[in-house]
């Protein structure tokens, strides 16, 4: 039986991660606290979300709480930890779990965690690690499993799906966001996109595709993971083990004859492209002679059958006058 008056063990935690866990002391001993560490990162957050995580730095954090920089040490024992609570900090979710189904609390789950990378832009791009270790990133993948509690599927096979789900609303955020695009190159893209280095893509730019962007976001994003759920779906329908995937050596980027063999395919492509383009017009060209010569007979049956209907009016109307 545990001892309650005997002190509890807790692991020797970087200092970052033991405040996120509530097992930390200050970093250094020096005058009476006049801040809380809280405060210290609700000033960096709010920082981070004004002008972006480049942005935050001891100096300003400091400056925003007024104090001297120094004296921020006797709360975080540097940028990187501080980096580390704010994550931690702007990473608090709350899932009602109100759907009915996996799909329908899943969904719930990616909304609200997405809501808070949007309030927090900066969360992307400080993505989620393979293995959370603060607690509430602990706690959203807490969350995610409760919506997938009745799956049956083992937890070995939902800790990946729920990473990956994860990794979808980060780099979503990260995706849809413009801030680092020049209106200039913007403007200019359709004219940079021609149909000849991009036959696929031009015409997309031409439409649009990459111009300011609107409020279809939502629907975007709804796209992306109602398909993720298919696949997800899919899977659990299929209940069969998937296929092994063998890791690509990165070395092989740089090897000189896959180099050579897909610039060999790419010009193949671009060479199929012409000659489909150039049948397309043979094609084209082809059915307006058809077109021209299925006028021109429809025209000259037109002239006969109003010459036939000529020559009948006029022997009627003879006839009429004989027997007149």
């Amino acid at each position: 039986m545990t001892d309650p008056n005997q002190p509890i063990d807790t692991p020797d935690l970087p200092h970052a991660h033991a405040v996120t866990w509530g097992v930390a002391e200050l970093p250094h001993r020096g005058p009476k606290r006049e801040l809380t560490t809280e405060q210290i990162v609700e000033a960096a957050i709010e920082i981070a979300d004004a002008e972006g995580l480049d942005a935050v730095s001891m100096g300003k954090v400091a400056a925003a709480v007024g104090v001297a920089p120094m004296s921020l040490y006797r709360y975080v024992t540097g940028k990187d930890g501080l980096l580390l609570l704010m994550y931690d900090t702007a990473s608090e979710v709350a899932v009602p779990g109100a759907g009915t189904t996996w799909r329908e609390r899943l969904r719930e789950w990616a909304v609200f965690v997405r809501a808070a990378y949007e309030a927090h832009p900066w969360l992307a791009d400080l993505p989620p690690s393979s293995t959370p270790t603060t607690p509430n990133r602990l706690a959203i993948i807490e969350a995610g499993l409760a919506a997938l509690e009745d799956v049956p599927a083992p937890d070995r096979m939902k800790l990946p799906t729920l990473l990956l789900l994860l990794g979808y609303i980060a780099l979503y955020s990260k995706a849809s966001s413009d801030a680092a695009v020049d209106d200039e190159v913007r403007r200019a893209l359709p004219e940079l996109v021609t149909d000849e280095r991009f036959p696929l893509l031009a015409p997309a730019v031409r439409a649009g595709a990459f111009g300011t962007r609107d409020a279809d976001d939502d629907r975007g994003f709804g796209f992306g993971l109602s398909r993720l759920f298919d696949g997800i779906e899919r899977w659990l329908e299929r209940n069969e083990p998937d296929e092994a995937f063998e890791r690509m050596p990165t070395a092989i980027l740089d090897d000189k004859q896959v180099r050579e063999a897909a610039k060999l395919v790419d010009e193949a492509r671009t060479r199929l492209r012409q000659a489909e383009s150039k049948a397309a017009d043979a094609v084209a060209k082809a059915v307006e002679r058809l077109q021209a010569i299925e006028a021109r007979d429809e025209a000259a049956a037109a002239r006969a059958a109003a010459k036939a209907e000529l020559r009948a009016a006029k022997a009627e109307a003879k006839a009429a006058k004989r027997a007149d």
